[in-house]
């Protein structure tokens, strides 16, 4: 008898412990940011992922994929309300010091001196480095490329039909008004067509570098000079770039391909469909950031299914890492997260293990892909979850990634090497806080909006009374500039001098 009721004893405490063991496997939450929710798809690999990573790290995830529009609505502005969060997106262009400087992001350098041994061992201090605010690191970047200069994805099969024989870093192209008369011969085969197209609403250029916007707004309004000077050295001072000489001459470029039709004039608006142009190959030359090698080009040829064209790119910068490159994707660990440990346990598995790093990518192998050999793989169907190489450059290390047949089998060992000979900046590791001008801050970033998008993109006569670059200048004056230039150039001296 007592033998049973030992038995029966052990056997309950036994049903009693399985809820409880159930609930040790905690469940990490994680926005990611991509190009949509393809909910059916993202529950079979979720299902994959958690069925790696539980033995590994006693945990699940859960993904909370946000599209780019609605990131700051539904994202950022969750984090900032107090939701549950472990592991949120977020880079230098995409409220990284927002986040930081509202005490948002928890300092993670314990966390990753404790589990984060295939981060360290795997990451170049650049990054890491390239990070850090006031030496205090709170995100976890991508090891992916840290270089990234502006310059023109060619259309190559469209060139070849107008006699343009392009070639990779074609050195007829020295600015981008070396185009022109090759825009004019596509548009005189093409009339219905428009050449030249940006990546972005807000427009793009490329002949005079600068250093990424300091304090977040759109259209690097205020920045520095990124190229060296001669001799080497480098022009520290910050800029409002609408007020040089360079901008103008870009904007009166502009304008003068917008009204000869090579510029779509809905190229100004939010809702232009870029992709989808560049997918139909309704173009000549694609102004974007580049990745040298032709990897940016391959890799939106492969996001567009219906692109069924040769591309070449042009690029047309120098090589410079900049400090929005080394914090272009990273992933930080919210103050709001309840268990800090297990969402770093996951971002170090995301840096060091390539089962993971391709699951999260592509999915699970003969369920959304197949294998064409050990490193190129094939999609089955409908199996783009997240953006695949939309999202390629998010996720943990891009050395551990497969990439697609239709691109280079070699492609992430270029994107590690391509920045070998890259120049660092004067600025590379400051980065502003935005505290003292929020203000001001606020009526910029409106006057850009109201403003900028039509000079850029050549739908507005910069000589205009009303809408032009004089008018432009003096609202950005009143809403406050010259009082953002000033602390920006304040933090960047005291910065400078500390090093």
């Amino acid at each position: 008898m007592r033998k049973m009721v030992s038995l029966l004893l052990a056997l309950m405490m036994i049903i009693c412990a399985i809820p409880a063991m159930a609930e040790d496997v905690y469940t990490i939450d994680c926005y990611w940011v991509g190009n949509g929710d393809n909910t059916a798809v993202r529950e079979g690999v979720e299902k994959a992922i958690n069925a790696y990573i539980e033995p590994l790290i006693g945990a699940n995830i859960s993904f909370h994929i946000v599209g780019w529009d609605d990131w700051t609505d539904k994202a950022v502005n969750a984090l900032q309300s107090g939701e549950k969060m472990d592991m949120i997106f977020t880079a230098d262009w995409r409220e990284y010091m927002v986040e930081v400087a509202g005490g948002l992001l928890l300092p993670l350098d314990d966390l990753v001196a404790q589990y984060g041994e295939g981060i360290t061992s795997t990451l170049p201090q650049t990054f890491l480095d390239g990070v850090r605010v006031n030496g205090v690191l709170y995100g976890i970047p991508t090891n992916k490329e840290l270089c990234v200069p502006e310059g023109f994805i060619i259309n190559k099969t469209a060139a070849a039909e107008i006699g343009w024989d392009v070639v990779a870093d074609d050195p007829s192209i020295k600015t981008t008004a070396d185009l022109e008369p090759w825009l004019e011969k596509y548009k005189a085969l093409y009339p219905e067509k428009y050449p030249y197209v940006m990546d972005g609403a807000a427009g793009r250029w490329v002949d005079e570098p600068w250093c990424p916007d300091w304090v977040g707004m759109a259209n690097n309004v205020v920045a520095m000079k990124m190229a060296a000077n001669e001799d080497g050295t480098f022009d520290e001072t910050i800029y409002n770039i609408f007020g040089t000489e360079e901008q103008k001459a870009h904007i009166e470029l502009m304008y003068k391909w917008g009204e000869a039709g090579y510029i779509n004039p809905e190229n100004a608006l939010t809702t232009f469909d870029y992709n989808g142009t560049f997918g139909r190959g309704d173009f000549l030359a694609f102004c974007a950031p580049l990745k040298g090698n032709n990897i940016k080009a391959a890799e939106m040829v492969a996001a567009n299914k219906t692109a069924e064209f040769e591309c070449i790119e042009i690029t047309m910068q120098p090589k410079y890492v900049v400090t929005t490159h080394a914090g272009g994707s990273m992933f930080g660990i919210p103050v709001t997260s309840k268990n800090p440990e297990k969402a770093m346990q996951y971002i170090n598995l995301m840096h060091s293990d390539p089962t993971l790093v391709n699951l999260m990518l592509f999915g699970a192998e003969g369920q959304n892909y197949t294998k064409a050999n050990d490193t190129q793989v094939e999609l089955i169907g409908d199996a783009n979850w997240y953006g695949v190489h939309g999202g390629a450059w998010t996720v943990g290390n891009t050395k551990l990634q497969y990439v697609l047949t239709s691109e280079d089998p070699a492609k992430n060992e270029l994107l590690q090497s391509y920045a070998n000979d890259a120049v660092a900046t004067a600025s590379l590791g400051f980065r502003y806080v935005k505290d003292n001008v929020a203000d001001e801050i606020a009526a910029v970033t409106s006057v850009c909006d109201e403003y900028a998008p039509a000079l850029m993109c050549g739908t507005v006569d910069p000589a205009d009374e009303e809408l032009g670059l004089a008018a432009f200048n003096e609202a950005l004056v009143d809403a406050g500039i010259e009082t953002i230039i000033a602390d920006v150039q304040a933090q960047y001296d005291a910065w400078k001098a500390a090093q």
